[in-house]
């Protein structure tokens, strides 16, 4: 009997009088008020109590608002099953040639190599003979067996087998047709490709009467390589037609090697249990697995028999010496189960939940301002980090989920549940898991995901303005075949984003490096600079399309073209880039197609020469009016004009007027500080 102060009555009394194991100490509930109440426990219910204080004390709760009520305690008998089902297991392998296994060989007797290697997996699964020596390990190890009650364990070995396999094929020769020959041996020259002759420059001398004169002329001359005949021997074969069979490796045949196994697979299974926590319990074990077991009741093999269906069964049994708490924490009561030396909880209710009532509240209150709560989330993400950090429990899962690999970080809540000892409900830990998850990518991001968006605009913006381009001429009768032009830009935008993905990395891996050293090493994410390249991807392969709709609807004038939205950037660019660099020149050629689809209205031949004219006149290499006449000062100009761009002075009149205006266009983009356009270059006559 418990000593207990004199305002404090402790009652003993047998709560199954079926059952005396089970002892009981209860407290009056007028005296759970009391604040300087004090339960003596057992010895387990101690550990118990201790264990849960260092866990739910600083939650929120002190370690002094976690007080006991009750204590049960009973020990029965626990008892578990592994029951071993054998089956055959056939393992082949292929080696060129001949690779026969002594006494264990059929040749090229394939059905009886089939029916010996069938008439051994039945004997694997039926024969109770061969399990002679797999049933004695388990019986001498007893308790220890349980170590390899997780996985299947080899019964069995009843050898290798092999049969001779034809080589398809070269049927079984070694050789084949050769490929560069086609068989023949000879193959047409490349020297003459197959004429047996080819043309041969020569340079000759020939009196002319005055003096010597050198000409050249072609003479046919026969082929060296082949001596005329227009074919050679076959290199690759010798000339034989043949070459060595590359499946085969030239023996002509395989050997087929099988093992036959017997193996058996077990299957852990705990029956209904009846006792102080029994559900509890055998949920449990049967959480656990064999190997773990142990951990909660000390089993002992205790016997094997054969069922019914042939199968091995393995019983073991330990006494189960469990433990029932009644708490009070924070005034509402829980009742909680332990088992084993170690009194590992097994009857865990969601207590957490109730301490953590505050954080949940935040969170769904975080959750519910807006309809993106992810947004919500990491716009708040420090304020969380600060109140996660302040909950030991809530600090330690979140330092368990930054250091999740990337498959696990699909479902965290095993971490959660795993920190906080099985005390939190499933919901609570999903929600928890996925809120660490947001808060983390924002206060320690893996990746940067603006790194990313700035390597992928000038993909994506050129993605749109090209197949809005390409598509400016669409027509609605043609729908069906423009749709192979739009799969290849869409692919092509996919390709060049795939192309300039290594700059996004290590700018992503970069930018978001520097942003993970603002947090403690213990909550830094692992990197994940890879994972925005799909999305990078999609959205470039997105502008493509809504680039090609949009120049379909710019086509049917339903928005204006592509070329005319962009005209002002393209006049912007030529005028605040260099002159000679490249996408200056780029932007000018498109101001110059831009006017030259603006006006598609063909000129006059008089209209086109008096347009030279006054180019020629603007730029002062001709004086005088445009009247459309080429006489000699305006040939004469134009000339100049031709060697002064390297033009060819046999360029037809309307490809040197659109030079002239892509000339225009790329000049008038240049203008002083002053704002004056620069005066003309005035030719100055030799």
């Amino acid at each position: 009997m418990h000593r207990v102060k004199n305002w404090c009555v402790l009652k003993y009394y047998a709560v199954n009088a079926d059952n005396p194991r089970i002892r009981s100490r209860e407290v009056p509930k007028h005296t759970l008020d009391k604040t300087n109440f004090t339960m003596q426990l057992g010895r387990k219910g101690s550990t118990l109590l201790h264990n849960l204080r260092n866990l739910f004390g600083g939650n929120n709760v002190n370690a002094d608002d976690i007080v006991p009520t009750s204590e049960l305690t009973e020990q029965y008998l626990a008892t578990a099953f592994v029951v071993w089902r054998f089956a055959h297991e056939v393992t082949t392998s292929t080696s060129h040639g001949n690779a026969a296994i002594a006494n264990g060989h059929f040749g090229y007797k394939t059905g009886d190599h089939q029916n010996h290697v069938r008439h051994l997996c039945e004997q694997a699964v039926r024969n109770r003979d061969i399990r002679g020596a797999f049933m004695q390990r388990i019986d001498s190890a007893r308790a220890d067996s349980l170590r390899w009650s997780s996985t299947a364990q080899p019964v069995h070995d009843f050898g290798s087998y092999s049969v001779f396999r034809k080589c398809a094929p070269c049927v079984g020769s070694g050789r084949v047709s050769c490929g560069g020959c086609s068989g023949g041996g000879r193959r047409t020259c490349s020297g003459c490709g197959g004429s047996g002759s080819h043309n041969q420059m020569v340079t000759r001398t020939r009196w002319n009467g005055r003096n010597n004169e050198t000409y050249s002329e072609n003479i046919r001359r026969s082929c060296s390589s082949c001596g005329g005949g227009g074919r050679v021997v076959c290199t690759s074969c010798g000339g034989s037609g043949k070459q060595t069979c590359r499946a085969c490796s030239g023996h002509g045949f395989f050997t087929d090697i099988s093992n036959v196994r017997s193996v058996a697979t077990p299957w852990w299974h705990v029956p209904r249990h009846s006792g102080l926590a029994a559900e509890a319990l055998v949920a449990a074990l049967e959480r656990r697995g064999a190997e773990a077991a142990r951990e909660l009741v000390p089993f002992d093999l205790a016997g094997t028999e054969y069922n019914e269906s042939d199968n091995w069964v393995v019983r073991y049994t330990g006494t189960a010496d469990v433990v029932e708490l009644g708490l009070d924490v924070a005034k509402t009561p829980y009742a909680v189960a332990a088992v084993g030396l170690n009194v590992i909880p097994i009857k865990t209710p969601p207590i957490f939940d109730q301490l953590l009532r505050g954080e949940l509240n935040d969170i769904a209150a975080t959750l519910g301002n807006g309809t993106d709560g992810r947004s919500n989330i990491r716009r708040q993400a420090k304020r969380l980090f600060a109140v996660f950090r302040s909950v030991p429990v809530l600090d330690q899962a979140m330092r368990s989920v930054a250091k999740l690999g990337k498959e696990s970080r699909s479902n965290p809540a095993p971490v959660v549940v795993r920190v906080a000892e099985g005390f939190i409900s499933a919901e609570s830990a999903e929600t928890f898991g996925i809120v660490f998850l947001h808060t983390l990518d924002k206060v320690s991001p893996a990746n940067s995901r603006a790194a990313w968006a700035l390597v992928a605009l000038l993909p994506t913006v050129a993605a749109f303005v090209s197949a809005a381009h390409n598509f400016l001429r669409f027509s609605p009768a043609h729908t069906w075949q423009a749709l192979l032009p739009l799969c290849v830009g869409m692919g092509f935008a996919g390709a060049v984003m795939v192309v300039v993905s290594p700059v996004g990395w290590a700018l992503s891996a970069t930018v978001s490096s520097l942003l993970r050293l603002k947090v403690p090493a213990e909550y830094r994410q692992r990197g994940r600079n890879w994972a925005p390249l799909k999305t990078a991807c999609l959205v470039t392969m997105s502008a493509s399309f809504t680039g090609a709709l949009y120049g379909a609807a710019g086509a049917m004038h339903w928005v204006p073209p592509i070329t005319s939205a962009t005209t002002p950037i393209a006049n912007y660019a030529v005028t605040h880039t260099a002159q000679e660099g490249g996408v200056n020149r780029f932007f000018a050629k498109f101001l110059a197609s831009r006017q030259a689809d603006a006006a598609p209205v063909v000129e006059s031949p008089l209209d086109t020469r008096r347009e030279v004219q006054r180019f020629l006149i603007a730029h002062g290499y001709l004086r005088g009016q445009a009247d459309g006449t080429l006489g000699t000062r305006t040939n004469a100009a134009i000339l100049k004009y031709e060697r002064h761009e390297k033009l060819s002075v046999s360029t037809p009149m309307p490809e040197l007027l659109a030079h002239m205006r892509t000339d225009t266009a790329t000049s008038s983009g240049l203008v002083e500080p002053g704002g004056q356009l620069p005066q003309p270059t005035r030719w100055k006559p030799d």
